[in-house]
């Protein structure tokens, strides 16, 4: 297939993109190119050039029907030739193929398995409940029965395989996907994404690496800041207390769980099948026992609350003298293993087992097959989904309005719809305290009526649209031939103030439609759902986002951000404020809790924090994690919390210095390079190699100073060959042990030296058990105080730094439960005598042997201890009390971008 005369890029390149294309051939070596980059780079026109120089038939796999169009949509506008029609070289239909097929990953599925019926587009992170108003998807008539998609491609001749964010599929469209690449082979692939899953499990990136090959090329949203792709841009938080009511529903759990405890004690079946564990009966070996020292403490803490004697070896195996008293935690972890994780241990009644099954489940004390007595996932999920957040978009909404006014383009995404609020609008009997689209939309009317303000909001989801009267005109304008809509009254409101919008027929037309109508100013504020709005969409206009929907994913929160913060031509000063909200239990609660948990819902602001590289609060550097957020600091009670939420108010109207202070920060990078920096403490790195080398050489100086002194007293005294022979000994040993060990002490004499040194073991070990994908990277460590050090991996893939990065912070980790530990060999293990083994070298004894072998010319004499025996578990528990970082805080791991120049 040629394309020339029929496609070719109108536009110019940006300097990444021309990057990409000027080594394309070298990429393509391997037969796939892999590009990540960030939501806004332009990867569809990349994608889309590359078919270009190919000269191959493709087929291209969107995520969703939005993107899917798009896709068909950029063809058209930035690559067909003048006089050429569209149709004859594009299509959305895998039956009827063309030069460049467009599709959802969906619909390959569905053509695989030849599907007949609705087809509903929705992802991986879509709701699988009943409830109609919790998502919106996308969905489509098809009937592929008798359709063979396989020798369709073949007989199209189709040559290139374009995947865009093939990565966070449904586990039967990644078979489907597996299955057409087999049986399609010598595919060309191009594979396109915003976020590769860099925190998937290792067979989760084994699968996608060989779908889409090595990444060849990473284009960062610093990067495209620095370019004037995307703008600049800040991650504000927002917080909130539960409510009464949800308080109140938290106490009910903690009562159930309790009464619970107390009914299973006094159960005799419960007891006598308990003390029928084999474990008791010595019938499981010490290295099962001890795969879960809590449950085996479980089991013998219920045995001693009913003054029921049990062999003391397993208490010594703990390493426990004392057991504490039974307690709802405790009683978790044992119903865990007695109902589901150690059923084979136990001679239990199966009729008894299920019973007790529906008795915790009927007491909302199980899910998912977890028993759930200290934190239930419902409970979690209700202060994820807390009213109060409805306080927090409000006082969001009207602050940004008070600094932007009339250039204000907010927009609110969140997960549900709930149309049975549309009777609610205009009527004030209904309250509107509420997570949802139309809950919103008529609580920041109601607010805005109150307040006599002049904000106008709009409503677009795929089920229902409601616009401001006044721009009825201004939407049948954009609409044009396009489709067809009927207006009508919305709620109780007048049809002189909102209208709702209805299309008749196909409404794929209304969105974009009411998004430019949106860009035009009719609508200051405009609320969505994330299946619509969240991914795909576009609308550069939009200058604050408040994400009030509650996906912790990487991938989704990614896409979502990127609406935000595309540049758009006619605003080149344009900033955006993106909003997150997060719901934290009461302080004091947190401060009683045994894991000191802030709140699942902060927990997942810190899983978002970490994907994301941005400006810090108050210094000029880009950087990941939650601590960038400077001025989120503890105690999190009622004071603070204000406190915290006044200045994020403050900081979020501060627009020009917010440009200000991203152009200083990027003025240093000439050339990036995005690092993943892992802070350690000065007292953490140990100095045992140090003093070894130190104590070698004092006794190589001793040696050659008693050889001198003895050879120049033979030599003066008398000629006795032999003696001479012995003092010259001495002599060549002393000076051997001098010049072996003083490069080692000049390696090894401050602490940032010797952490480089670990640096150096751990990505010796990575090689030698080739888990590095590229090894021309090198270990860097700096100091930026005076007792901290930072340690990274320059160069090399994304992959490999963020694994170098997880070993070092692995390393340095709390001595727990690992599998495998390095305890010093001789003398008093004081703060430095324990280390842990990264989890990637703790599944077979050979791999954690190679480590030890690795680190020893780094770190000197210390032993590669299995922890799942008795002297192992001993071992183990010394190094939780003496090792340091169990006294302190771990190291921190960030990413953070480096210029040229650093």
């Amino acid at each position: 297939m040629n394309y020339e005369g029929i496609l070719e890029f109108k536009g110019t390149w940006r300097n990444y993109q021309a990057r990409v294309l000027e080594h394309a051939d070298r990429y393509m070596a391997d037969g796939k190119i892999h590009i990540v980059a960030a939501p806004g780079s332009g990867k569809t026109t990349l994608g889309i050039e590359l078919i270009r120089r190919m000269n191959g038939k493709a087929l291209i796999l969107a995520p969703s029907i939005t993107i899917r169009e798009q896709w068909i949509a950029r063809i058209e506008e930035a690559f067909l030739c003048e006089g050429v029609q569209g149709e004859d070289f594009l299509s959305q239909n895998l039956k009827q193929p063309k030069a460049i097929t467009v599709a959802t990953y969906q619909a390959l599925h569905s053509a695989m398995t030849r599907f007949q019926g609705m087809q509903e587009d929705a992802g991986e992170e879509s709701g699988t409940g009943t409830d109609e108003c919790l998502t919106e998807n996308e969905t489509e008539e098809v009937d592929y029965s008798g359709f063979d998609l396989v020798a369709a491609m073949k007989e199209a001749g189709i040559e290139v395989l374009c995947l865009d964010e093939c990565h966070h599929l449904r586990s039967e469209w990644w078979k489907a996907l597996e299955e057409f690449k087999k049986q399609v082979d010598n595919l060309k692939i191009i594979a396109l994404t915003a976020t590769p899953p860099y925190d998937s499990t290792p067979a989760m990136w084994t699968r996608y690496m060989n779908m889409c090959g090595e990444i060849d090329e990473e284009i960062t949203i610093p990067e495209l800041v620095k370019e004037g792709s995307l703008c600049p841009h800040q991650d504000y938080v927002y917080f909130n207390y539960p409510t009464k009511e949800e308080e109140q529903e938290v106490r009910r759990f903690q009562e159930r769980s309790k009464a619970m405890t107390e009914k299973l004690m006094q159960d005799t079946q419960f007891f006598t099948y308990v003390r029928s564990h084999k474990g008791l009966s010595g019938q499981l070996s010490d290295d099962l026992l001890l795969d879960n020292p809590a449950y085996l403490a479980s089991l013998l803490i219920y045995l001693q609350s009913k003054n029921v004697a049990f062999p003391s070896r397993l208490q010594r195996l703990l390493g426990a003298k004392k057991l504490p008293s039974m307690n709802v935690q405790w009683m978790e972890r044992l119903l865990q293993g007695f109902l589901y994780d150690d059923v084979d241990s136990y001679l239990c009644d199966k009729v008894y087992r299920e019973l007790l099954i529906a008795d915790l489940k009927s007491s909302g004390l199980i899910e998912k097959k977890k028993v759930v007595m200290t934190k239930s996932a419902a409970v979690e999920k209700m202060l994820t989904n807390s009213l109060g957040k409805c306080n927090s978009i409000r006082d969001i909404v009207f602050h940004e309005y008070e600094t932007s006014g009339q250039n204000l383009r907010l927009l609110v995404l969140t997960d549900y719809i709930r149309k049975e609020y549309e009777k609610a609008i205009g009527n004030t009997e209904y309250d509107v305290n509420s997570l949802g689209v139309l809950p919103f939309f008529e609580m920041l009317r109601r607010e805005n009526e109150k307040k006599n303000k002049q904000i106008r909001f709009g409503v677009l989801c795929g089920t229902i649209v409601i616009i401001p009267a006044e721009a009825k005109e201004a939407l049948e304008q954009e609409i044009g031939t396009s489709g067809k809509v009927t207006f009508s009254r919305i709620g109780n409101l007048p049809e002189t103030d909102y209208l709702k919008v209805t299309a008749v027929g196909n409404a794929h037309f209304l969105t974009g439609a009411v998004t430019n109508v949106f860009s035009k100013g009719y609508m200051q504020v405009l609320v969505g759902t994330k299946s619509l709005l969240g991914e795909g969409w576009d609308s550069p206009c939009i200058n604050s986002l408040i994400l009030a929907s509650f996906v912790g994913s990487f991938m989704l929160s990614n896409q979502m951000r990127g609406r935000a913060i595309r540049v758009m031509k006619e605003q080149p000063e344009k900033t955006s404020n993106i909003w997150h909200l997060v719901c934290l239990r009461p302080w004091d609660e947190v401060l009683k809790a045994d894991d000191n948990q802030i709140s699942e819902d902060y927990s997942m602001l810190e899983r978002r924090m970490e994907h994301f590289l941005g400006l810090h609060y108050t210094e000029n550097t880009i950087e990941n994690g939650i601590k960038r957020l400077s001025i989120i600091k503890t105690p999190f009670n009622k004071t603070n919390i204000d406190r915290i939420n006044r200045q994020m108010l403050k900081m979020s109207g501060q627009r020009d210095t917010l440009k200000k202070r991203w152009d200083s920060a990027l003025a240093i990078y000439d050339k990036m390079d995005i690092v993943d920096e892992t802070e350690v403490k000065d007292k953490f790195v140990t100095s045992v190699v140090f003093w070894d080398a130190i104590l070698t050489m004092i006794l190589s100086a001793i040696l050659f100073l008693i050889g001198a002194i003895g050879a120049g007293v033979v030599a003066g005294a008398s000629r006795n060959g032999h003696l001479a022979g012995i003092c010259y000994f001495f002599i060549v040993v002393g000076l051997t042990g001098i010049m072996i060990r003083f490069p080692k002490i000049f390696m090894l004499w401050s602490p940032l030296k010797r952490l480089k040194a670990f640096g150096n073991g751990i990505r010796k070990a990575l090689e030698e058990q080739q888990l590095l994908e590229e090894t021309h990277c090198k270990v860097v460590a700096e100091s930026p105080g005076p007792d901290n050090h930072i340690i990274y991996l320059s160069g090399g893939s994304g992959r490999d730094k963020a694994l170098f990065a997880q070993c070092v912070n692995e390393f340095f980790d709390v001595i727990d439960n690992q599998r495998y530990i390095l305890v010093k060999k001789k003398g008093r293990k004081g703060l430095n005598g324990f280390y842990a083994i990264p989890n990637c070298f703790s599944k077979k004894k050979e791999d954690a042997e190679c480590f030890a072998k690795c680190m020893h010319p780094y770190i000197g004499g210390y032993d590669c201890v299995y922890t799942r025996n008795e002297k192992g578990r001993e071992l183990l528990l010394e190094g939780r009390v003496k090792a340091l970082a169990n006294r302190e805080e771990r190291c921190i791991s960030h990413k953070k971008v480096k210029g040229a120049l650093e």
